[in-house]
């Protein structure tokens, strides 16, 4: 079964849309990735050579991406001019592969991206639960943040990501969600029973909008192979829980998160009102 499914992906993959996939930090990109691999039969490219110097400090507010000149790649790393994106989308076609950023949005991004005639991938994600993955992987993957680590407990490592990080991340990515550039998957969905909170039905919905984005024709039973044989298999990958937010905010959590991305939460739809 295998085999047919690899063969079908290899036979659509001359006809499929060019694409990119830019997402946030801890919204499912290693599942993506290898789905994205066996349906195009196109590598994924970091472009590590080419975003290896970061920020001392955050150089810009979110806000100062809307009329940026600069590629900005990462909320961490200095911008790249018109000639290092030039460089880095000649190296992504010569290696026949995707590029995949952790891109924050901005309108010269998205010009970009328009000018070479490419869809990009993005999953939204409750920032609860992206902020509470996000501790776990400082916890047990990425040890070097210094000022988190240091800190003694869980409770307070979570607190200063919230008080530090959340609201620039929010507001650094959510414009993908209403370009019209991009397939917008939902995390929630695409974790399918695994999560929590949906059904693999609704999973099979996700995938099924993966592959109507890069006309790519293949039946239900062939995706959620494909789902199968990838789910939970990427490096990093922790839980997936869906409103695993619950199980480690107390008071103060919520009270920060509040102050900071409160009003946003309802905007995205996450949340009615602040009586959560």
């Amino acid at each position: 079964m295998n085999l047919i499914v690899l063969f079908l992906c290899l036979s659509f993959s001359v006809f499929a849309v060019d694409f990119t996939l830019f997402t946030e930090p801890k919204t499912g990109t290693h599942l993506l990735i290898p789905i994205l691999e066996e349906l195009t039969g196109k590598k994924v490219y970091w472009a590590p050579e080419f975003s290896n110097t970061p920020y001392k400090e955050c150089a810009y507010s979110p806000m100062d991406l809307e009329s940026s000149d600069s590629f900005l790649f990462s909320t961490d790393h200095v911008p790249w001019d018109r000639l290092t994106m030039e460089r880095v989308w000649n190296e992504t076609k010569r290696k026949r592969a995707f590029l995949h950023l952790h891109a924050p949005y901005s309108l010269t991004m998205e010009n970009y991206l328009t000018e070479k005639k490419y869809i990009n991938f993005f999953v939204k994600r409750d920032p609860r639960d992206q902020v509470v993955s996000l501790m776990n992987h400082y916890k047990y993957v990425d040890k070097n943040n210094k000022s988190l680590n240091d800190l003694p407990s869980d409770e307070e490592k979570l607190l200063f990501l919230i008080q530090t990080r959340l609201k620039n991340t929010v507001l650094s990515f959510k414009g993908w969600m209403q370009s019209p550039l991009c397939c917008v998957l939902d995390f929630h969905k695409l974790m399918g029973s695994h999560g929590g909170d949906a059904t693999d039905r609704e999973a099979l919905e996700e995938l099924k909008k993966i592959a109507k984005a890069l006309s790519i024709q293949l039946t239900d039973v062939h995706l959620l192979i494909l789902y199968k044989k990838h789910f939970g298999k990427g490096w990093n990958f922790f839980r997936g829980k869906v409103g695993a937010w619950r199980d480690y905010f107390n008071e103060e959590h919520k009270t920060a998160t509040k102050k900071e991305i409160g009003h946003l939460l309802i905007e995205l739809g996450y949340e009615a009102d602040d009586q959560w």
